[in-house]
C-alpha cells in the first residue's frame, strides 16, 4: 500500500571539492540535525545537495556559515511496498490526473518498503490522489 505526505527539502550548491559531503554532514551532526533523505551529486565543478531533515530551519542554521544560499522546496514523500512494479501505478495515477513529476529519488533501506522523494507540479494534489487510491496502488 502506498502512502504519501508533504515535507520540506533544502537545495543548495557548493563548489565541488574533496570532503564537501563530510563538511556538510559534520556541520549538521554537530547541531543535532536529523537527516531523513539526502541526495547529492557533482556536475561541472559544482556539488548539488537535496536534503530532507526533521528540522529544516536548524539545518539552514547549521550550514549557513559556509553555505550562504539555500532554497527550501515542498516535496512529497511516498512509501511503497518493496516489490516489483509498485512505482508504476503511482506514476500512472499522477499522469492520468495531469500531475507532472519534476524529479524523484529514493531507496529501500529496510527491505520491506521503498521511500521516494518526489517534486511534482502539485504536491498536495499528488498526496491526496495517492492516499485516496492507496488500496488499489499497492494492496
Amino acid at each position: 500500500m502506498a502512502r504519501a505526505l508533504l515535507a520540506k527539502e533544502l537545495h543548495f550548491v557548493t563548489e565541488d571539492e574533496t570532503g564537501i559531503l563530510g563538511r556538510v554532514t559534520v556541520a549538521m551532526a554537530l547541531e543535532g540535525v536529523y537527516v531523513i533523505h539526502l541526495c547529492c551529486y557533482s556536475f561541472k565543478g559544482k556539488a548539488y545537495f537535496q536534503a530532507v531533515t526533521k528540522d529544516p530551519e536548524k539545518a539552514k542554521k547549521a550550514l549557513g556559515y559556509f553555505i550562504p544560499s539555500m532554497e527550501e522546496r515542498d516535496v512529497l514523500i511516498v512509501e511503497f511496498e518493496n516489490k516489483v512494479g509498485t512505482l508504476a501505478p503511482v506514476a500512472k495515477l499522477l499522469a492520468n490526473n495531469r500531475v507532472h513529476i519534476n524529479y524523484c529519488y529514493g531507496t529501500s533501506g529496510d527491505g520491506f518498503k521503498i521511500v521516494g522523494v518526489f517534486s511534482t507540479s502539485d504536491n498536495a494534489k499528488a498526496r491526496d490522489l495517492i492516499n485516496q487510491d492507496s488500496q488499489t496502488l499497492g494492496g
